[in-house]
């Protein structure tokens, strides 16, 4: 019976010590964020920490958030994130790492590159109703946006409540093939996202 006891108790050190270990946090309106470490699910190999900056006009939500990273977002490490027209833009930077702490202290990820690429696409944004937009003139890509973007549907900024949102513009390819269902902030509903190549000056 001891030899049981012992053994049951070696097991669940062992189970329970193979889980990875990863820092959690989220923040609005900063640059960073520190939580506590948590024992994430066995099925978790990666820790993430990242920034999203969801820019509407004048306003403007950084936000900061550390995790276990859930298995099915694991296609989305090391890819870039981003959408704007003249009004709108949301880019979102992550960093993924698969050792115990290895997500803590600073969020460090790459900063957003602004520069001009030589394409454009046609745009518009409307926060008035989910269809489709009408093209009211052209955006300059910048980056690695590459692609053409025509979203609708429903959008909740983080700390904002839902409302419609419509827009066309510059993305980038890894938007449009992975889709948005990974942002950590910014929730959409309902949505269409529509992808074309960008057009090269």
């Amino acid at each position: 019976m001891r030899a049981i006891f012992a053994a049951v108790i070696m097991l669940q050190a062992l189970t329970t010590g193979d889980c990875l270990l990863c820092e959690q946090c989220f923040a609005l309106h900063a640059s960073s964020c520190s939580g506590i470490f948590t024992q994430c699910s066995p099925d978790v190999t990666h820790c993430v920490a990242g920034l999203e900056n969801s820019t509407v006009g004048t306003d403007f939500i950084l936000t900061a958030f550390k995790d276990c990273l859930d298995p099915s977002q694991k296609s989305a490490c090391g890819r870039e994130f981003s959408y704007k027209t003249s009004v709108f833009s949301l880019q979102l930077n992550r960093m993924c790492c698969d050792s115990d702490f290895c997500n803590g202290g600073d969020v460090q990820v790459p900063p957003a590159d602004n520069t001009p690429n030589g394409y454009i696409c046609e745009e518009c944004f409307d926060v008035q109703s989910s269809d489709p937009c009408t093209a009211t003139g052209v955006v300059q890509c910048t980056g690695k946006q590459n692609t053409c973007g025509s979203f609708s549907g429903t959008v909740s900024r983080p700390g904002e409540a839902g409302r419609p949102y419509s827009g066309k513009g510059c993305t980038t390819r890894d938007n449009c093939k992975l889709g948005i269902f990974n942002l950590a902030g910014t929730q959409t509903y309902d949505y269409g996202l529509k992808c074309s190549p960008a057009l090269k000056l």
